[in-house]
């Protein structure tokens, strides 16, 4: 394999820089020499250098998968406002099979950031965007928080400039000053850990700017406890409790402002003990982790990689990836809902609470029952009836709180969830489990809403439902969804995962790209043809042999509502009725037009002449 990374990159011509710098993160992520390859081959690709198909040929079927996968994922639009839910979906898929990919993925974006300077302004902000919906939230989700940091901050100095200058200035001011105070409190650490044996490592840190500029929307900066941390690393996990409980004999812990992420670990894994204390009259964070703990921080899923793949059971890793999982299950989950979804940050705004039995569930902070009942199974939520809360009986839509103890109540002859949920719950997965009970158990109207949301959008967009609908146009739709039939199509539209807007748009692109086609050359046997209209097909309103032509800006084509505009010395003009230009034209030179009927008897007689 060695090798071939050796003749891969001999190769290619690609900006060094980058290159060492994404070899260097691939490094720090401990992916394997087959992801280093395909990276390189995804460059080749991308730089017109080698072909997919030349690729194909040559390497190793694991490897050609996932650059095929990393060049589908470069066709995403990642605004939210035109994320495409579909394509999403299939980016899941990916990582449901590989990982990897979208670690590959994240690489190639931190190594884009950091040579942002040579992009332009347009470009630039494309990429910040992309990466607060959907690579950074995807950082965190794997725990990858060194490169969370990075995208984050990196994407909010490029959004908002001034604002990033004006938060690091301050920031910079505080710790500058404060910075006598936490090197003494690194002593206090230090000298607690020798008091105890216990031998590690103590270092301070500022918290990242983009962390703070999100805090400022509910605290002024002199609250953010958290600005500025002192960071214990140790050797095990009872070195951890012991140096607790030394600092806290030592100097005055904050009220409320214990965390203890080793016995309940965050979603992604995170691991480690937060308390903040009083040192010298201002409030500091101290952290607690082990070296594995903080190894886990910093590169999370990557920093385990190894040790997955050397395994045949399920573990730990496979639990924290379950919310992908959960969105591949959930077919028709909405744009919004992905966004939403994805958009969301782990770190902040959740609570914890528990099973009877002492599962930890992990929910949005003003979660209920209902979200409740459907992260632990889609049957318990369809058959939820009621809520007992720690030991009382509790409606479905109460909010729960921080280590809230649940018991969801369930009745088997429950007739399921109401429509009225879906605006109560928090969580995307509590809504998409809900659309897929109404979508399995009400298709048949939710496939006749789809049908008549797709034929009312084409509508307004003035065009003929027939004609925009015809084999040919639909075929092209299904294979670019990847669905096999077309109540399928309408299900999706019905339930709002696939907009109906979106492929009323497609499908007159479709049937527009077919007219240009027929005008230039004849239509090869095996695609549409579409029959040019011809003059004497019309019937003006009280003119006779006139001169007639056709609108070249709607092309008007057989069937459609049509009108004349008679113009100054090129005959009549005939346009769709519903043609934009129309507008611009004079009124009184608007004459009325149809199509005559079509006389097969005549179409006949002039085939058998023919023959």
């Amino acid at each position: 394999m060695k090798e071939e990374i050796a003749k891969i990159k001999a190769e290619i011509k690609f900006d060094e820089r980058k290159l060492k710098e994404l070899e260097s993160i691939l490094k720090d992520m401990g992916l394997n020499d087959d992801s280093i390859l395909a990276s390189l081959l995804y460059v080749a690709d991308i730089s017109k250098q080698k072909s997919i198909e030349e690729i194909s040929t040559i390497y190793p079927e694991n490897v050609v998968n996932t650059v095929k996968t990393l060049i589908k994922l470069d066709k995403i639009n990642y605004s939210q406002q035109s994320i495409e839910a579909e394509n999403i979906r299939k980016m899941f898929f990916a990582i449901t099979k590989d990982i990897r990919t979208i670690m590959l993925k994240i690489a190639f974006v931190v190594t884009n950031l950091r040579f942002v300077d040579d992009m332009n302004e347009k470009d630039k902000i494309s990429l910040a965007h992309s990466i607060f919906a959907l690579f950074a939230p995807l950082s965190a989700r794997l725990g990858l928080s060194a490169f969370k940091t990075e995208l984050e901050n990196g994407a909010f100095k490029i959004i908002d400039p001034k604002k990033y200058d004006e938060i690091q200035s301050e920031v910079d001011s505080r710790f500058h000053k404060r910075q006598p105070i936490v090197e003494r409190l690194k002593t206090l650490v230090n000298n607690c850990m020798k008091d105890l044996g216990i031998s590690g490592k103590v270092y301070g840190r500022k918290k990242h700017i983009y962390s703070i500029y999100k805090k400022l929307a509910d605290h002024p900066l002199d609250n953010i406890y958290d600005l500025i941390a002192v960071r214990a690393i140790v050797k095990t996990i009872p070195d951890c409790y012991a140096l607790l409980g030394r600092l806290h004999s030592v100097v005055e812990p904050m009220q409320n402002r214990f965390k203890d992420y080793i016995a309940i670990p965050k979603p992604n894994g995170y691991q480690s003990l937060h308390t903040t204390v009083i040192f010298e009259g201002f409030p500091v964070e101290i952290q607690i982790r082990t070296e594995e703990m903080h190894k886990y921080a910093e590169y999370g899923v990557a920093a385990h990689w190894l040790y997955k793949e050397k395994r045949s059971k399920q573990d730990s890793l496979d639990v924290r990836l379950a919310w992908l999982r959960q969105m591949m299950e959930n077919e028709n989950v909405s744009i919004d809902e992905l966004a939403k979804s994805l958009s969301q940050d782990i770190y902040n705004n959740e609570i914890f609470v528990q099973t009877p039995k002492g599962k930890v569930i992990y929910l949005p902070s003003g979660s209920t029952p209902i979200d409740f009942a459907y992260a632990i199974h889609s049957e318990v939520g369809n058959k939820c009836v009621g809520a007992k809360i720690n030991g009382k009986m509790s409606t479905v839509t109460t909010s729960l709180n921080n280590g809230d103890i649940v018991e969801i109540i369930t009745n088997p002859n429950s007739k399921g969830p109401s429509r009225d949920w879906l605006k109560i719950c928090k969580t995307s997965e509590a809504r998409s489990k809900i659309n897929s009970f109404f979508k399995k158990n009400m298709k048949e109207d939710t496939i006749k809403l789809g049908k008549s949301l797709l034929e009312n959008a084409i509508k307004d967009k003035g065009y003929s439902v027939t004609k925009l609908l015809a084999k040919p146009y639909l075929d092209e739709i299904l294979n670019y969804y990847n669905i096999s039939e077309i109540d399928e199509l309408y299900t999706n539209i019905g339930t709002s995962a696939i907009s109906a807007k979106y492929i009323a748009n497609k499908l007159a692109n479709l049937y527009q790209k077919q007219i240009k086609q027929n005008e230039n050359t004849s239509s090869p046997a095996n695609k549409v043809t579409l029959s040019t209209p011809t003059d004497k097909q019309i019937q003006l309103k009280g003119l006779n042999n006139i001169l007639i032509k056709f609108a070249g800006c709607c092309h008007p084509m057989y069937g459609d509502p049509i009108v004349g505009f008679v113009s100054s010395g090129r005959g009549v003009i005939i346009h769709r009725a519903i043609c934009p230009n129309l507008s611009y034209f004079s009124h009184h030179r608007i004459i009325d037009a149809s199509w005559k009927p079509i006389d097969e008897e005549s179409k006949s007689t002039k085939k058998h002449k023919k023959t």
